[in-house]
């Protein structure tokens, strides 16, 4: 074998193993990137559910005895704050001074390559304390 010939005879192998090197690369950059989108939209549905169910919290009966929340006034002002945000949801009053929010959230996905958008839900659940008594387990120390 000359050596004209040894020299052209694993011509582009190098370029076959750069550009299968090269999409793998783009590949776990396209997931990488879709990845940290659905976890900033999964951050933000349940920021919206928390900030519904807090918000809910300041429909307050002072006029009954104990203290509790307006359950119709609370409902209302938690799908007004879910209906501001773009995000539907599902308000349930569990119990007098308990307030639980589930909200679905979509964003779109930034490369396509997992689908065409990201649908996530957030849940948070929101109680009325009242007072300064600090809740049990947590007083003051001896």
């Amino acid at each position: 074998m000359t050596p004209a010939a040894r020299r052209f005879g694993d011509e582009g192998a190098v370029s076959a193993m750069t550009a299968i090197l090269l999409a793998a690369l783009l590949l776990v950059f396209a997931l990488l990137v879709d990845g940290t989108t659905r976890l900033q939209a999964l951050s933000r549905a349940d920021a919206i559910a928390a900030e519904a169910a807090r918000a809910a919290l300041t429909a307050v009966d002072t006029r009954s005895t104990p203290i509790q929340l307006d359950t119709t006034t609370a409902h209302t002002i938690a799908h007004s704050y879910l209906t501001r945000s773009g995000c539907p949801g599902t308000v349930e009053i569990t119990s007098a001074r308990t307030v639980r929010v589930e909200v679905r959230c979509t964003a779109p996905a930034r490369t396509g390559l997992v689908g065409s958008h990201h649908t996530v839900t957030g849940t948070a659940t929101a109680q009325l304390d009242i007072g300064t008594t600090p809740p049990p387990g947590h007083g003051a120390r001896p």
